[in-house]
């Protein structure tokens, strides 16, 4: 068997992964170069604990007033309202508790066993940054404090350890805001997610797999129900299976083969500051301003913010400096450093939160992998795994039925 992978980001790469662990030719086709898109700068948070969708019920009071404020964590800009008001409808329609209960099951589901994927995939030499130090979550209000701990403990995630304000200050001294507290999930880890892409890739290569960069995929050469070949900027790729993992943009290459996916650009925001003057010790999640806080080794990274502007690559200069004057207000100084690299990247998000995993209901030889919002890290070793089982064998090891393309058909 033939499978040609159109995108080069984790979740390509990692369906690569697996599939060449079977014994199938794989050819992976990325029109940039590998781990370029929202794969390359994010936060590397491998955090079950905040692996929820998007789409929550305190988006329905709290929306209206983010939304356009180029400063909230949410904001959807005014010129994109029109196109996007159809998706809007469906996503906020998902901002109930019922929905939001089921999509937390869902991806429970999906990341289960996500440490031992990473633990196995570090025995096999492949170097990433793995850190094993938890999350450190940080709230200002005492209420929202116990509702997070109350949520996390409903789930079942622990260990948890409880840090008063005095705790928290010794823990991590450079935090300067006044906080009620925090909650430290010890079983969290994160991981350089640029040198995750990079291993991956030179592994794959040494395993025989094909990877061609700088090719741009058009769309698929169709004889009924079947792809014989992917229309490319370097010519037609013949395979017997096709894997469109593009991230915001697979609903192009989808509804060239009859699915419409509805599939947004959630554009996210990092600033990367190397060897920083400044460095925490932990994760930190700072649950008011919505962004984390992410230490690699010579390095910290700020991430965070959602825009909604279509699909695009634009850096809003507004939204980098609402980033960094959050993160200045909580440690003052944290951009000190020998360089500041600034990043935007389109996450990948339906209007239910989940991603999409399956084949394409009108092709037979054509999957996709898409949708996985701010949890493609923590998700994509799995979704690997379960789409080479599905892709060679015809089933999977894991009801794929709430990720399902033709789920919003």
């Amino acid at each position: 068997m033939r499978v040609a992978i159109v995108g080069g980001g984790l979740i390509g790469l990692f369906s690569a992964y697996h599939l060449a662990r079977r014994g199938v030719e794989v050819v992976v086709l990325e029109r940039n170069r590998v781990g370029a898109g929202c794969s390359s700068a994010n936060a590397g948070w491998i955090t079950p604990s905040i692996s929820i969708p998007v789409p929550a019920p305190h988006l329905r009071e709290k929306s209206l007033r983010w939304l356009l404020s180029p400063d909230s964590p949410l904001f959807i800009r005014p010129s994109a309202m029109i196109g996007l008001a159809p998706w809007l409808w469906t996503f906020w329609k998902h901002c109930s508790q019922a929905s939001f209960e089921r999509g937390c099951r869902a991806l429970a589901r999906l990341g289960a066993g996500i440490m031992d994927e990473y633990d196995e995939l570090e025995s096999a030499g492949i170097d990433f940054e793995q850190h094993k130090s938890g999350l450190l979550m940080v709230f200002d209000k005492r209420s929202d404090l116990d509702a997070q701990a109350r949520q996390l403990e409903r789930s079942g995630y622990g260990p948890l350890d409880f840090l008063g304000p005095k705790q928290l200050r010794a823990k991590e001294p450079a935090l300067a805001g006044r906080y009620a507290g925090a909650i430290l999930v010890l079983a969290e880890r994160h991981l350089r997610p640029e040198k995750l892409c990079v291993s991956i890739a030179a592994a794959l290569r040494t395993a025989g797999v094909e990877i061609r960069e700088g090719v741009e995929v058009y769309d698929f050469a169709l004889t009924g129900s079947h792809a014989a070949a992917a229309a490319t900027s370097a010519g037609s790729v013949a395979a017997d299976r096709f894997l469109v993992a593009t991230g915001a943009e697979a609903a192009r290459l989808a509804g060239g083969c009859g699915t419409k996916l509805p599939i947004q650009a959630g554009k996210g925001y990092s600033v990367t500051i190397a060897n920083p003057a400044i460095q925490i010790q932990t994760p930190i999640y700072l649950g008011e301003a919505k962004i984390g806080l992410s230490p690699f080794e010579n390095a910290l990274r700020v991430a965070g913010t959602m825009e909604l502007s279509g699909i695009n690559l634009r850096l809003d200069p507004r939204r980098v400096a609402a980033l960094r004057r959050s993160a200045q207000r909580e440690v003052p100084g944290i951009f000190e450093g020998s360089a500041v690299t600034e990043w935007v990247g389109m996450r990948p998000l339906t209007p239910d939160g989940l991603p999409v995993v399956g084949r394409l209901p009108r092709i037979e030889n054509v999957f996709v992998a898409s949708g996985h919002q701010m949890v493609g890290v923590k998700l994509a070793p799995t979704t690997g795994r379960l789409l080479s089982e599905l892709m060679v064998d015809g089933r999977s090891s894991l009801d794929l039925a709430p990720f399902a393309p033709d789920r919003f058909t």
